[in-house]
């Protein structure tokens, strides 16, 4: 597998900066109803053992059966003391694995019981190493530490194609508060018990429900009350978060419409994740003191309000929910940060892209579901909010805007497909987008671009570049954006393309120097190996990698490289101390080498960007001189373009081990440097060439160009 057709291991999580946990948060749903004709109310009324990892519930649901002879129901296999009632009887009630099917009689309105009660105990992680599964595996957890229980746990009983509401009534020990979907009634502690109480009226793909030893903090802002679950070693950011929350919720009311919920709460959890559900944030108690997390990840998670949570998901027709929120709340900080942030975060998204094989591991958007790996996280996420960013350059600000308030208007708390979107956007525009949502939406893959046959001619009114747009089939249709730099500026152009072969002409006063295509990463494309540098994500979920250490390498620098090993979710990592004298001797696979200067020699060629002595580091003529400065960087194989050397020289007065832990979460970055366990420099290393680009020597008067760099 090479560094451009590795299966999609590389690149995992595709953070878009340094994480020491996942925070690329998640939108849990239940598949597909298939009608909302049954009314249910529940009456849901559960205890929380902690000490046992025990859960104690009774549920008493009022059905409106609409003619239904009988109810699904959907609850965990794994809870015993099982009983069931139908107006007060035992009910006649058939059981396979998880699903229940319950009779009913001939009646209006049913009074459904089941009382059960079960264990839930998946192991939580306090400290995990490899992060490419957000939730670590778990769905159900009830313990000391605090509890988690998705809707996917099977904690409480789910009707199949209902229409519901909830009041929810969680008892635990005192001082533990329970918090879920909907509105607070209230906290109450008498007696050694802490009751916290919920009210959900409005319709809800699944129920989860959080507990810890929270303080609550309430305020009022635009009409929604905006709350903290936070723990005491937690306390001080509560300002911040309620503050940063009411600033976000008024800007999404602006651009979408009114917050569709009568609260939002950031919750705090006790093992490092970062989840999204109907009102509410949960994220860990690592997740809450990075400092990013304030301006990303929460603008994210509320504008998942409107998004997934708000306007739900029809998931027989794909998940657009995790890329449109992408595009409105983590790129949308970056456009009003600066131009230039903004290109970069697009420019990212076709690197993670290009992580990607070619056709093996590729599907369409419309048959996302969720992030459960590195290929439907960059897919799923990144490929879908470039899709929205090119459909807004299309139909323009005004009719972009406008479908999306027209959308969450008229189906709030409705399933909402690509199809449905893309008619909204018609609407708004005015335009058939048949060809644009086929093509991006309904198909695999990317154009693959190339410039041939540049030429650059005097003529009698200045000068003319001439030349073709070449892609590869099948062929898509798109403006393809070109720019001519001049000594007097920037001559710009759009050419429609919709064949393999596209001609192009562009006048200028001023005889050209440089042509761009796409100068401004606008469009979806794949990117071709040279406009791609090495990054740590090369190495993510590499088979055989040999880790090269030295012979007499102490313990903590053993513990430091399988920790590295561990994070990097390496197969079949192999130890090894016969390093090659010169890194040309190196055989043609992903090489990882751990130690410090005089161990092994470092890539030749790399002079002018890393030195490393014996009291320094130089890196990109930044030089780190204090004791407890170490160093990562990826660079290309000297003997093999499509695989990777990197470099780990930690130093022993730090952690090694620490840092070892953290490299992975700066997934897209070619170089780090740490000092202790805190990153001081992170970077890319510069793209040297592209075929895309056509330089034109400033003495030569005509020159011809075919798809390659110009000495």
């Amino acid at each position: 597998m090479g560094r451009f057709l590795r299966v999609a291991l590389k690149r995992s999580c595709i953070l878009k900066r340094p994480l020491l946990v996942p925070t690329v948060l998640v939108v849990l749903l239940f598949p597909a109803h298939a009608s909302w004709a049954v009314r249910v109310d529940h009456d849901l009324r559960v205890a929380l053992d902690p000490s046992r990892a025990r859960l104690e519930g009774t549920d008493r649901m009022r059905v409106q059966p609409e003619g239904a002879r009988s109810l699904r129901v959907s609850l965990s296999e794994a809870l015993d003391d099982l009983q069931v009632f139908v107006d007060n009887r035992p009910a006649d009630v058939r059981r396979s694995g998880s699903m229940l099917q319950v009779a009913l009689p001939r009646a209006a309105s049913v009074l459904l019981i089941l009382r059960y009660a079960g264990v839930f105990n998946d192991d939580a992680p306090s400290l995990p190493v490899n992060t490419d599964n957000p939730g670590y595996g778990v769905t159900g957890t009830i313990g000391k530490r605090g509890t988690l229980l998705l809707p996917g746990s099977g904690w409480y009983p789910h009707v199949v194609a209902d229409h519901a509401s909830y009041r929810v009534r969680i008892e635990a020990p005192s001082g533990v508060v329970g918090v879920t979907a909907g509105r607070s009634l209230g906290v109450e502690t008498a007696g050694g018990k802490t009751v916290s109480t919920w009210r959900i009226d409005h319709p809800i793909r699944g129920l989860s429900l959080s507990a810890g030893a929270y303080r609550v903090r309430e305020t009022q802002a635009h009409g929604v009350t905006v709350a903290t679950y936070f723990t005491e070693q937690t306390r001080d950011l509560e300002d911040a978060y309620l503050d940063t929350s009411a600033r976000a919720i008024a800007r999404y009311q602006a651009l979408f419409g009114p917050y569709p919920f009568a609260k939002f709460a950031v919750v705090e959890n006790f093992f490092p994740t970062g989840y999204g559900f109907p009102s509410y944030t949960l994220l860990g108690t690592r997740v809450l003191r990075l400092p990013f997390i304030l301006r990303t990840s929460l603008q994210h998670e509320i504008a998942h309000c409107w998004w997934g949570n708000g306007v739900l998901v029809d998931a027989r027709g794909g998940n657009w929910s995790e890329g449109l929120t992408s595009y409105v709340a983590d790129y949308l900080s970056r456009e009003q940060e600066s131009e230039d942030a903004a290109r970069e975060h697009r420019r990212q998204w076709l690197r993670n892209y290009a992580s990607l094989p070619g056709t093996t591991q590729d599907f369409p958007l419309d048959r996302f579901q969720s992030r459960y790996d590195p290929v439907t996280k960059v897919i799923g996420y990144d490929k879908a909010a470039m899709v929205f960013h090119m459909l807004r350059k299309e139909i323009g600000e005004s009719a972009f805007w406008g479908a999306l308030r027209d959308v969450f208007r008229d189906a709030l708390f409705q399933r909402t497909s690509w199809a449905d979107l893309q008619r909204a956007f018609e609407a708004r525009s005015r335009r058939d987008l048949s060809v644009f949502f086929h093509q991006w939406v309904r198909r695999a893959g990317a154009p693959r671009i190339v410039l041939r046959n540049v030429q650059r001619r005097a003529t009698q009114d200045g000068w003319e570049t001439t030349g073709q747009i070449e892609q590869a089939a099948p062929a898509y249709a798109f403006s393809a954006p070109l720019a001519v730099d001049t000594p007097e500026g920037i001559v710009r152009s759009t050419v429609r393309v919709s064949e393999r072969v596209t001609p192009f002409r562009i006048s200028s006063s001023q005889a050209p120097r440089t042509l761009r295509f796409d100068p401004a990463w606008d469009l979806f494309r794949r990117l071709h190996p040279s406009e791609v540098p090495p990054s740590i994500n090369d190495l993510r979920g590499a088979h055989g990698v040999r880790v090269g250490m030295p012979e007499d390498a102490g313990p903590g620098l053993k513990r430091a490289a399988d920790t590295l090993v561990a994070a990097l979710g390496l197969q079949r990592a192999e130890r090894t101390s016969a390093i090659p004298a010169n890194l040309r001797g190196m055989d043609a696979q992903d090489w990882i080498l751990v130690g410090r200067p005089g161990r092994f020699p470092l890539p030749e060629g790399l002079s002018d960007r890393f030195e490393v002595g014996e009291d320094s580091l130089r890196v990109e003529g930044k030089t780190f001189s204090h004791p407890e400065e170490a160093l990562f960087g990826v660079f290309e194989h000297p003997r093999s373009p499509d695989r990777v050397v990197a470099l780990f020289l930690p130093n022993p007065k730090a952690s090694a081990e620490t840092v070892a832990r953290k490299i992975p979460h700066y997934g897209k970055y070619s170089y780090l440097v740490f000092r202790g366990d805190q990153n001081r420099l992170k970077g890319v290393w510069p793209v040297a060439s592209s075929p895309l680009i056509v330089h034109w020597p400033e003495e030569t008067p005509v020159a011809s160009r075919d798809g390659k760099e110009a000495p």
